[in-house]
């Protein structure tokens, strides 16, 4: 069963690759017990450069070869891939992108693997108020959430707040002072971050040296060790919306995962869970797909992966998957998030206020 995976080998968004290292790390484990029902998982990677024109090349690249399936890694890489994908539509996709673009792109044949990051930012904001912030600010990179706008700002007028100021902070960006200033001049007392880990670090310690009261909140690509020891002491308070557990977390699917991919630097992270994750899912599908005698066709997969919705799912407690919608695994709710702190240089779970 080949898969073919579409991810940043290169470019300022490598650090996405992470997601296809835990895939592959999953498929020579499984392959090393005998495949899934016999069949063995191969995987073929293509570099997307992590950028609109590398994803729709790659996806080229790996449908000329006729795939069982293809995954794509990263919203932009995503958004490339989009019209390649049109000419595929019996080609399951697997996606590892925001949510909110694969809603947009109304392709039947595309599995959201991870967040809506438009539900993760309604998520922080409902959080940050329930922590007393009135004027709420939402700082982020456009290159891994895309453009916000108007729900955003909808969405914190109907938990009682103001949306005061979206700043636009491109990946390239060295300089955070000006951020802070921003931030003190719209009268900011809670922030959502939905930025990179050196952007994370970098506006932390910006407004620490700044002295900005506000409360500070980032989304669950960063609940990984990788921030705190980017970020260092400056990462004392910040909150994290999470989806994935904790890699800590004394779950059989979490313990076997950390046993598999112990000495892994890459694979063994947040995003690398979540390709585990994947392809968790993707046996799953097969297994369903095959059970009472049933045969394995990109058809049937794709029916056994919708089916998979609103049951647990890999490390997940459940899938938020419909037949309607399969753009996200959240299921665009922002109260399936579990809220964590930076206490003492570690993630701690706590109790919404």
């Amino acid at each position: 069963m080949t898969i073919g995976v579409s991810t940043p080998l290169t470019g300022h968004l490598a650090i996405n690759n992470e997601p296809a290292e835990g895939l592959a790390a999953y498929a020579d484990y499984i392959n090393e017990q005998g495949g899934v029902e016999g069949r063995r998982i191969e995987l073929k990677t293509v570099d997307n450069q992590g950028t609109v024109a590398g994803g729709a090349s790659s996806a080229r690249t790996i449908l000329a070869d006729n795939p069982f399936a293809i995954c794509v890694l990263t919203t932009p890489a995503f958004t490339g891939a989009q019209t390649v994908l049109r000419t595929a539509p019996d080609t399951p996709a697997l996606v590892l992108a925001n949510g909110a673009a694969i809603k947009a792109s109304d392709l039947p044949n595309v599995f959201g693997m991870y967040t809506d990051y438009t539900t993760e930012s309604f998520a922080g904001i409902k959080y940050l108020t329930e922590l007393g912030g009135k004027k709420i600010a939402l700082v982020y990179d456009p290159t891994i959430v895309g453009e916000a706008g108007d729900a955003e700002t909808d969405y914190a007028k109907s938990v009682d707040a103001e949306l005061v100021s979206m700043i636009n902070v491109p990946p390239t960006t060295t300089n955070y002072t000006p951020i802070i200033q921003q931030l003190k001049n719209a009268g900011a007392d809670g922030v959502e971050l939905q930025v990179g880990v050196q952007a994370i670090a970098g506006i932390l310690k910006a407004a620490k040296e700044a002295g900005l009261n506000a409360e500070m909140m980032t989304y669950s690509s960063m609940l990984d060790s990788s921030t705190l020891a980017v970020a260092g002491d400056a990462a004392e308070g910040l909150y994290v919306t999470g989806l994935f557990p904790q890699l800590s977390a004394s779950t059989d699917q979490l313990q076997e995962f950390n046993r598999v991919t112990s000495g892994d630097t890459h694979a063994n992270t947040a995003l690398g869970l979540i390709g585990w994750n994947a392809g968790m899912l993707i046996t799953a599908a097969v297994k369903e797909a095959l059970k009472d005698g049933g045969s394995l066709t990109p058809t049937s997969f794709q029916e056994a992966l919708t089916s998979l919705g609103g049951s647990p799912g890999g490390v997940l407690p459940e899938i938020g998957w419909t037949p309607e919608s399969h753009s996200a695994i959240d299921g665009g709710s922002p109260d399936v998030y579990t809220l964590y702190q930076v206490r003492n240089g570690a993630f701690t779970e706590t109790q919404r206020p």
